[in-house]
């Protein structure tokens, strides 16, 4: 036992070991900064996170891989259940709250999924299978419905990471365009009219059929068809979608982004937000004003800045400089995930350390954008960075379930 142990010291990356530690305690400076009281506890659930994270270490990567089923099932009936028994908390069911303690089951799913994910692409291969495909995509459909209910689009939107995963594992690059290009729908078909979509759709359609006439056959121009029918009535039903289905300020976050935040009538309520959230991050400037010393972060004129928002203090006390160092260590941190992934002997442990790093790229991406006006405000926490001990704990049991298959994997899976 002990010279098992001693293996898996020696086998462990030190260098995530390093930047996940600078990470979560210079986050915890920074809440600091915000809110002493939000600090305190943040550091009371790091120290708690270390529990987490010895346990993770006592399980071996066979058990994660047996369990996997179970505990995805698991999570399905905590995200049904919430809608029974959570408690709402701005304007979302996805609590559970027990007296003191209260916990996102969306955060556990991300965990449950990635292994389940594993679990089957360990054992299919998902090129030219559709089989596979059909299976992998209601597992992922299943928990970003559940989540999107609640209502938390945000938490919902970070499961297509997953599509970064099957595309490493052989899935065409088509599915992610097409992904993007929905998205891209959505949008414009919010700013025009979707009639006047449609028929730009329909001149694209008739422009690549008369370029492709010779080479297109009987199944390839089916397939453009359904294509367009499928843009089309998606463009169509985008406005009422948008309009019926998601709450007031979950619309207003989106439509800020084509409206100036900076226009009287926008930046008393909905372009709040995001105006000082610019503006703490623009008057750092270059070296920022020093640790404790931004007039925005003490004048707490950024609502939800120790969550969603809390790279707008990084911006106003670091300066570029801070952010930037911030940014690289992400970025490094991320690559260092893909390498392990990478190096991996095993599919079930590449796959479930591309999903970490993806599931972690996409909140990282988002939150950034959110706190600079490229993205709306869609809850995504920034990684061992923000407020929130569900968060904190479920990317820290994520990584470490990972830096467990990791050390294990010059050796065997049991």
């Amino acid at each position: 036992m002990i010279k098992r142990n001693k293996i898996l010291f020696r086998n462990i990356d030190w260098v995530i070991i390093l930047i996940y530690i600078l990470m979560i305690f210079f986050g915890c400076m920074n809440l600091y900064s915000v809110s002493p009281e939000k600090a305190e506890k943040q550091f009371i659930w790091i120290l708690l996170s270390f529990i987490f994270i010895f346990i993770t270490f006592l399980f071996k990567p066979i058990h994660y891989k047996h369990i996997a089923p179970f505990f995805f099932l698991f999570t399905l009936f905590l995200l049904i259940g919430v809608f029974f028994f959570g408690k709402n908390i701005n304007g979302s069911k996805s609590w559970y709250v027990l007296g003191p303690i209260s916990f996102q089951p969306s955060e556990l799913t991300k965990i449950s999924t990635s292994l389940m994910i594993a679990h089957i692409m360990s054992q299919e291969n998902i090129e030219n299978n559709n089989k596979a495909l059909l299976h992998i995509s209601i597992i992922l459909i299943l928990p970003a419905f559940l989540i999107f209910l609640q209502p938390d689009p945000g938490s919902s939107i970070v499961f297509f990471s997953f599509f970064l995963t099957l595309y490493r594992e052989g899935l065409s690059i088509f599915f992610i365009l097409y992904f993007l290009f929905y998205i891209l729908l959505f949008v414009i078909s919010l700013n025009l009219s979707p009639w006047i979509v449609v028929l730009f759709l329909f001149i694209i359609f008739i422009f690549f059929f008369l370029i492709k006439k010779k080479t297109t056959s009987f199944i390839d121009l089916f397939f453009y068809i359904f294509l367009f029918i499928s843009f089309s009535i998606f463009s169509i039903s985008s406005p009422f979608f948008f309009q019926k289905f998601l709450k007031q300020h979950h619309k207003d976050r989106i439509n800020i982004l084509f409206q100036n935040e900076f226009d009287r009538k926008y930046r008393e309520n909905v372009g709040y937000n995001l105006l000082y959230s610019k503006t703490a991050i623009g008057s750092g400037k270059f070296f920022g004003k020093g640790y404790k010393k931004g007039t925005i972060t003490k004048g707490k004129f950024v609502p939800e800045q120790h969550t969603d928002y809390i790279f707008c203090t990084v911006g106003e006390e670091w300066g570029f400089i801070g952010s930037t160092i911030l940014i690289i260590f992400y970025l490094l941190f991320i690559s260092r995930i893909y390498f392990l992934s990478e190096r991996q002997k095993y599919v079930f442990g590449r796959i479930f350390g591309y999903s970490v790093g993806n599931i972690i790229f996409v909140h990282f991406v988002i939150n950034l954008g959110m706190v600079m006006g490229l993205f709306p405000t869609i809850g995504i926490v920034l990684p061992f960075f923000s407020y929130g001990g569900s968060s904190l704990w479920s990317f820290s049991v994520l990584l470490f379930i990972f830096m467990r298959m990791d050390v294990s994997d010059q050796t065997s899976l049991i």
